[in-house]
C-alpha cells in the first residue's frame, strides 16, 4: 500500500465518515494544538451537516452542567461544543470541561472527538470509529513510535457496546501514517508488564517501620515483581550473576537511601528502628518528602502566609521542568525559595555522598503561580498571565492543594505547620481547581 504525503483536513475526514456512517469517532492525533486546531476547523466548516434535535440536546446538557460548574461558560470552546457536537480532549483542559465533554459523548450527542493517545488508557468513550492519524506519539521525552499497547488500546474504543456488532479502524493518511507499521502493532502481542516498584525513602521507612528490621525489609523487596523480573531478564540475557548477586542489585538503593535517612535522623541504623521523625515523615505522601520533613524540621514553614506555603510546596511538588510563565514571584517568596534552595543544596550533598540521585532543581515559575492563586488572583488573569494550559495549572495546584493537606495531618508533630498549610490548601483548591 503506498503512503499518502497529503494530510486529510479534519472537516474532510469528518465529512468522509459521515458519509460511510462511521460516526461518532475519535480521532487521535499527536499533540493538544493540533486536536483544538481540528475541533475550531470543523466547527467553522459550513458544509457541516446541521442537527437542530441534537444541538437543543447539547443546549441542555451544556447549561444544566454550567450551573454545577459555571467555569465551562469561559471556556475557548463552550459555543463550539454545542453548536457543532465536536470537542477537543487532552491534559491541557480543566477536568469539568472533560467531564462534560464525556457527559454528551456518552449521551451519543457528539459527532466527533479530537483526543491524544494518553486518553485511551484512561476514559471509556463510546464510538462507532476510531482514526488513526499517526504511527508516532509525542511524550515528555520528544517523539517515538506507538507501541502495541498504546495501539491495541487505541483501537479497543471502537464499537459502542449494544449499539455496534463491529467497531471501525481507519487509517487517515498523513505524512507521518505508516499503514505497514500500524498492521504490524496491531498483531503483536501486548507489551511487557514492567514493574514500578522503586525503592524510596518512603516505602524504606514504612516497610521498616512494619517489620522492624533490615533483613525483613529486604525479603519483601525480593518477592517483589521487579525483583521476579530482573531475575527473568539475568536469565534471558545468560548474565552469569547469581541469585545473591541479583538481590544485592535489588537492595542496594534501599541500602544508599536508608543511610541518608540514618544521617538525618529519621531512622537509627544501629537498632534498625524508625525514629519519631520517621514516623511522621512515613505519613507524608508527596514528591521529595526528604526535603519538605527537613523544611519542617527547620520551622521553614512555622511563620510563612498562606500564599508563601503554597508556593513553597507548588515549587517541589510540580515537575521541575515544566514552565508555568515568567510571572514573578514577590521578593519575600523569592527570598523564601532562596533559602530552601540552600536547604536542597545541604540534601543533595548528603545524597550524592551515599549514592542516591539528588533531587531535582525547586520550580520558581510554579511556586509563582500557586503564590498568586493563593493569595487571590483571579482564574482568568492567572491563565493569562503564566500562558499556561488550564488543565496544566489545575494539575499543579490540585497537587500543591493535596500536598498541604499532607501537612495539615501533622498537628501533633509540627501544630503551627500544620494549621498553615490547612489554610492554604482550603484557598488554593478552590474553583476550578476542586
Amino acid at each position: 500500500m503506498e503512503q499518502t504525503r497529503t494530510d486529510l483536513s479534519p472537516p474532510k475526514l469528518i465529512t468522509a465518515l459521515r458519509g460511510f456512517n462511521l460516526l461518532p469517532a475519535i480521532v487521535f492525533l499527536p499533540t493538544r494544538r493540533k486536536c483544538d486546531e481540528a475541533a475550531s476547523e470543523v466547527a467553522a466548516d459550513k458544509s457541516q451537516r446541521v442537527e437542530s434535535d441534537r444541538q437543543a440536546k447539547r443546549k441542555e446538557i451544556f447549561d444544566n452542567f454550567a450551573a454545577e460548574f459555571p467555569e465551562v461558560l469561559d471556556h475557548k470552546h463552550a459555543t463550539l461544543i454545542v453548536r457543532a457536537g465536536v470537542a477537543a480532549h487532552h491534559a491541557g483542559h480543566i477536568p469539568s470541561w472533560k467531564l462534560l465533554i464525556e457527559k454528551m459523548m456518552s449521551a451519543g450527542l457528539l459527532n466527533a472527538l479530537f483526543a491524544t493517545s494518553t486518553v485511551a488508557a484512561g476514559v471509556d468513550f463510546p464510538a462507532r470509529t476510531v482514526v488513526i492519524s499517526n504511527a508516532d506519539t509525542r511524550g515528555n521525552d520528544g517523539w517515538r513510535a506507538l507501541t502495541a499497547s498504546e495501539l491495541q488500546q487505541m483501537t479497543g474504543r471502537a464499537g459502542r457496546r449494544g449499539r455496534d456488532n463491529v467497531g471501525f479502524v481507519v487509517l487517515a493518511p498523513g505524512q507521518f501514517q505508516n499503514p505497514k507499521k500500524i498492521a504490524e502493532l496491531l498483531k503483536a502481542p501486548p507489551d511487557a508488564l514492567e514493574s514500578r516498584f522503586r525503592a524510596t525513602y518512603t516505602s524504606l521507612l514504612n516497610l521498616l517501620d512494619a517489620f522492624g528490621n533490615f533483613e525483613q525489609v529486604r525479603e519483601i523487596a525480593e518477592k517483589s515483581f521487579a525483583f521476579r523480573q530482573s531475575r527473568r531478564q539475568s536469565a534471558d540475557s545468560r548474565q552469569a550473576d547469581g541469585a545473591e548477586m541479583l538481590s544485592d542489585r535489588i537492595w542496594e538503593p534501599f541500602e544508599r537511601r536508608a543511610a541518608v535517612l540514618d544521617h538525618f535522623g529519621y531512622i537509627d541504623s544501629s537498632s534498625e528502628t524508625v525514629t519519631d521523625d520517621g514516623k511522621w515523615l512515613a505519613d507524608l505522601r508527596i514528591d521529595r518528602p526528604l526535603l519538605v520533613g527537613e523544611a519542617l524540621k527547620q520551622g521553614t514553614f512555622d511563620n510563612l502566609k498562606t500564599s508563601e506555603a503554597a508556593g513553597l510546596m507548588a515549587s517541589v511538588a510540580a515537575d521541575a521542568d515544566r514552565s508555568y510563565g515568567e510571572m514573578r514571584a514577590s521578593r519575600a517568596m523569592t527570598d523564601i525559595l532562596g533559602n530552601f534552595e540552600d536547604l536542597v543544596v545541604a540534601v543533595s550533598n548528603i545524597e550524592w555522598k551515599n549514592g542516591v540521585e539528588p533531587t531535582e532543581e525547586i520550580n520558581y515559575s510554579a511556586a509563582s503561580a500557586a503564590e498568586r492563586w493563593t493569595a487571590g488572583m483571579e482564574w482568568d488573569e492567572l491563565v493569562d498571565r503564566t500562558r499556561a494550559e488550564e488543565g496544566d495549572l489545575v494539575r499543579l495546584l490540585s497537587r500543591t492543594g493535596e500536598a498541604l493537606r499532607q501537612l495539615s495531618n501533622l498537628r501533633d508533630s509540627n501544630p503551627k505547620a500544620a494549621a498553615i498549610a490547612s489554610a492554604a490548601a482550603d484557598i488554593i483548591l478552590r474553583e476550578p481547581v476542586r
